[in-house]
């Protein structure tokens, strides 16, 4: 009897000691995808991004930041600007705004770890008091559990960020787990959103990607950006996520934030106001007849996107 009972307390112990992360490679909506999923409700696991020396108009190297806060993992945080290494929207370390971007889409992780993300209303401040951690990017990819792209509304228009190309994001399922996807294939946004919907995520959001495009999993650097990069998400395990208050400026400056706010229509709006536009799935701009794919909106007059920017009238036709 007493040797069953070992057996079973010790069963008991293993399964809480277990490892409350793994990685894997494989395909998700036809696309091959490496994937680092984390147990937000397990007790040892913190989360919280990390900025640059200098910050917000400094940068550092990919080891720098894993030098400096050792995580367990820690993969490329938000798009910056490349003269002046500013982000393009918030970020919220240990519950203090340290930077105002007021753009794109944030993902937000209050104190008890649960995790939303939303789309920001463009130049204007947002309330982030309920939220130890803020990371702000996008475009969105899913949200409430449906794919959700609209990189044109939310103001991304770089060809060289609206084509396709291998992608990083983040997402969470709607058991609490924390998805790091990293694409190997090169996609679309939208294809982005596809991706992260077959994983499960009932919210995600895109990272910056090509030459920022860093991940490091238990010691090992998978990817190593080929440029100094300005912010980081991390996850730690088994050690709180360092406070590194600082290195931050008691007042970073930021957009001149406009008020009051307007509603925020992403599409689909039921207003009198709205009319039916067709997009090009690939970039979000007005479909031409030479878009593969597109998707219908309903939107108000002074949100229809520009044109799409890839698919034009043939040379010679």
């Amino acid at each position: 009897m007493l040797s069953v009972l070992a057996l079973f307390t010790h069963l008991l112990v293993a399964k809480s000691q277990a490892q409350p992360d793994k990685m894997w490679t494989g395909k998700a909506a036809g696309y091959t995808v490496r994937v680092i999923s984390v147990d937000m409700k397990d007790p040892r696991v913190s989360v919280g991004v990390a900025v640059a020396k200098g910050f917000p108009y400094g940068v550092d190297a990919f080891s720098t930041f894993l030098a400096r806060t050792k995580p367990t993992i820690c993969i490329n945080g938000a798009y910056a600007s490349k003269t002046d290494f500013r982000p393009i929207g918030d970020i919220v370390v240990k519950g203090k705004l340290i930077y105002a971007g007021l753009n794109g889409t944030a993902f937000c992780i209050t104190k008890d770890k649960e995790v939303a993300v939303k789309r920001v209303v463009r130049d204007h401040a947002t309330d982030w008091s309920a939220y130890e951690t803020v990371l702000a990017c996008g475009p969105a990819l899913v949200l409430n559990g449906k794919v959700d792209v609209m990189p044109e509304f939310e103001r991304f228009q770089d060809p060289h960020v609206m084509g396709s190309a291998p992608r990083m994001g983040l997402g969470v399922t709607p058991d609490n787990h924390l998805l790091l996807v990293n694409t190997i294939s090169s996609v679309t946004f939208l294809q982005f959103g596809k991706i992260m919907h077959a994983l499960g995520c009932r919210d995600a959001m895109n990272l910056d990607a090509g030459a920022s495009t860093g991940l490091y999993y238990r010691g090992k650097t998978l990817i190593t950006p080929s440029r100094h990069i300005t912010n980081v998400f991390e996850v730690h395990i088994g050690t709180p996520s360092p406070n590194l208050s600082a290195l931050y400026p008691d007042s970073a400056p930021t957009p001149t934030p406009k008020s009051p706010p307007p509603p925020v229509d992403p599409g689909n709006s039921t207003a009198k106001t709205a009319i039916p536009v067709t997009l090009c799935a690939d970039s979000m701009g007005k479909a031409s007849p030479y878009c593969p794919q597109t998707v219908k909106r309903r939107l108000a007059a002074n949100k229809i996107p520009r044109p799409c920017p890839f698919h034009k009238r043939p040379l010679g036709e």
